[in-house]
């Protein structure tokens, strides 16, 4: 199934499993306010989201022929999980007030206090954090129909996954008070936030329950890789151009984070537009000054850039999908699908 199909399936199972969680944890509180905070677990999953980790843990363990389909469905909980603790945790860092045209986690919380202490609504938000991070051991360390090997070996991976994503976290963190950071740092760090707990780790959960071959399994990263490096590019220039209706424009920029094309401008151009551009870093925008910059990205080539680049990324997730020994002929059109799309601009 395609995408927008996968959702329409799995958000179901994912909505009655957090119903199930936050009903308990409702039940032990009986505090209204706090309570009201749980709930907004809800809002927040559900608010957007396209679901990219489990429809490609599902899909790659079907692509290598396995039959536990509902088991798979479940345990792909996991990272949809994580993937919202990791927004919420974004967000407090970043200081965002909104995710998905909704309020951030510790906004929300912001609204229910009527005293303003911004404290009070950070450590709400990283609890609720701790909270989700506890369902996902739970949900981890399930039974499912999978063999107990495989399960150990999936384990494995989700905890390697979790480490990556905080290590480079705190690198990602650290880089916003650099004045450039080299773009082989960059890649790097966006391999282990973003290529790691995205594509590769997932895509490895699932050929690991399928039981494949270690030959498929080494072809999957290298799969994973290339669409992360595809998805990454193309992510960084739609904040750029103002195609992600779900983010405010140059948020990267406002945010302070160094991207390739941040990096390109800082190597390739004039020592004005470099000026501007660092000035920029790490601070509040009005129209005309995202304009002005969104010119510079222009002038200098580095969309034109990124786009030959992307292109490039896209042709290689192609290769390697050729490479793989597929026993679902539709997984394969449907990852073929997958590269289309990220590669279209």
């Amino acid at each position: 199934m395609d995408i927008k199909t996968f959702k329409e399936v799995f958000d179901p199972i994912l909505r009655d499993y957090i119903d199930i969680k936050n009903n308990q944890a409702k039940e032990l509180l009986n505090d209204q306010r706090i309570n009201s905070y749980i709930d907004y677990i809800q809002n927040f999953i559900f608010s957007g989201g396209k679901r990219i980790r489990p429809y490609v843990m599902r899909l790659t363990y079907r692509w290598f022929g396995g039959k536990f389909d509902e088991d798979a469905m479940k345990f792909a909980i996991v990272f949809e999980l994580l993937h919202s603790m990791a927004l919420i945790h974004d967000d407090v860092i970043d200081q965002a007030d909104k995710r998905h045209n909704i309020p951030s986690m510790h906004k929300y919380i912001a609204t229910k206090l009527t005293d303003g202490r911004w404290r009070v609504w950070e450590s709400q938000a990283i609890l609720i954090w701790d909270l989700i991070f506890s369902r996902v051991y739970e949900l981890s360390n399930k039974e499912h129909n999978f063999p107990s090997n495989l399960l150990t070996k999936a384990r494995e991976n989700l905890h390697s996954m979790i480490e990556e994503v905080i290590l480079w976290q705190m690198i990602d963190v650290d880089m916003m008070a650099w004045d450039q950071a080299p773009y082989e740092l960059i890649e790097k760090k966006c391999y282990y936030k973003t290529a790691s707990y995205t594509f590769i780790r997932p895509m490895l959960c699932g050929a690991i329950f399928a039981d494949t071959a270690k030959d498929n399994m080494e072809l999957t990263s290298e799969l994973g890789k290339y669409l992360w490096l595809a998805f990454q590019l193309r992510d960084d220039m739609m904040d750029i151009t103002f195609w992600d209706p779900t983010k405010s424009p140059f948020s990267d920029i406002q945010e302070g984070q160094q991207t390739y094309f941040t990096n390109y401008v800082f190597t390739h151009w004039t020592q004005e537009q470099k000026w501007i551009l660092h000035w920029a870093m790490g601070n509040r925008l009005n129209t005309k000054q995202i304009l002005d910059l969104q010119n510079i990205f222009k002038e200098s080539w580095a969309l034109s850039s990124g786009e030959k680049l992307l292109q490039e990324y896209s042709n290689q997730a192609k290769n390697a999908l050729e490479k793989i020994s597929f026993q679902d002929n539709i997984a394969k059109e449907w990852f073929t699908l997958l590269i289309q799309k990220l590669a279209k601009i």
